[in-house]
């Protein structure tokens, strides 16, 4: 199912779970939740078009989907990762990789969906 499907989805899809590297330096597998909290109505407006809260961290972290003026689609997370480095380095963090991962079924509807973070 591509992500565009998914998140246009019913309430079956409103939480995800995957297991993911934790916070510590031991990087033991934990699980971590993401939970669909807002979803815009109209699919191609711009701004924020999802917002996912995602906890099992250190914290709890929200992952937003943005379109600009130009159609572009941009991810956003709250955490350290994505704020001090992975933006700025064109990159995403390892929560937005996951819920790009829950969601893809073949590459090249990925390669669509993960526009430049900025």
């Amino acid at each position: 199912m591509s992500f565009d499907k998914l998140i246009e989805a019913d309430a079956t899809y409103a939480v995800l779970i995957t297991v993911l590297p934790g916070p510590t330096r031991k990087r033991v597998h934990g699980l971590y939740q993401y939970r669909l909290i807002y979803r815009h109505p109209e699919p191609e407006a711009e701004g924020c078009l999802v917002l996912w809260q995602v906890t099992g961290g250190r914290e709890v972290y929200q992952i937003a989907l943005q379109r600009d003026e130009r159609k572009q689609l941009h991810w956003h997370c709250t955490c350290a990762d994505a704020i001090f480095r992975a933006e700025n380095e064109g990159r995403h963090c390892k929560h937005v990789k996951a819920l790009l991962s829950l969601g893809r079924s073949r590459p090249q509807e990925h390669s669509a969906t993960t526009a430049k973070a900025g």
